[in-house]
């Protein structure tokens, strides 16, 4: 097949065929394989030259989408495919974005960690669920948890069981009902029952008998 036309638009050029019909490549796979009018181009490249465009693309768009904010790659996957660039194409962007140190699930589960720990304040229990399901491998997940400090996790516990136990003292008078609201609490948060029950301990110890 021979070239006949090029007609750039935008970041695109609109290549017009002497044998078929016209396609759409990025500009830089055009500025790349220095294609120029009446150049003669056979099926095995004209494949490759979509491959490529295509690969920009979807590269792109994974930037773009990493430029938001951090993702895993299971996250960056999922997106990409539903904007229906083809799987294959996506595999490989992935791995160079990986190899360019721009896309590493451990760094995402750190900085994920950084944000939902200690700012937000949830629990072990919950933090290796919601880094499960983003697609982090258990052993990056049991790796990256072992860096969480117990006392700190204990400490965030018991300030948020504190704010807690306040705000139920006027509507909860039973105890026991009570505890056992707050135990609630401090689960559904994803802390551990030992570092919940250590913290009703400490709040039971310090209100002596003005609570439980």
């Amino acid at each position: 097949m021979i070239i006949t036309a090029l007609q750039r638009k935008g970041n695109n050029v609109v290549i017009s065929f002497d044998d078929s019909e016209p396609i759409i490549l990025d500009y830089r796979t055009v500025l790349d394989n220095g294609l120029r009018k009446n150049d003669k181009i056979d099926e095995i490249f004209f494949e490759r030259l979509v491959s490529e465009s295509i690969f920009l693309k979807t590269k792109d768009s994974a930037i773009r989408l990493l430029g938001r904010r951090h993702h895993s790659t299971s996250e960056l996957r999922i997106k990409l495919i539903q904007k229906k660039f083809p799987k294959e194409i996506i595999e490989k962007v992935l791995s160079d974005l990986t190899n360019r140190a721009l896309l590493n699930d451990e760094q995402f589960a750190i900085a994920y960690l950084e944000e939902r720990s200690v700012k937000k304040k949830i629990g072990l229990n919950k933090l290796k669920a919601e880094l499960f399901k983003k697609g982090i491998e258990r052993k990056i997940i049991d790796n990256v948890l072992l860096s969480v400090d117990p006392e700190l996790s204990y400490e965030q516990a018991l300030e948020l069981a504190k704010r807690k136990n306040l705000a139920l003292q006027r509507k909860e008078k039973n105890k026991k009902k009570l505890k056992s609201k707050i135990y609630s609490f401090l689960s559904s948060r994803g802390y551990e029952s030992d570092v919940i029950m250590k913290v009703l301990n400490n709040i039971e110890s310090d209100e002596d008998e003005e609570t439980f």
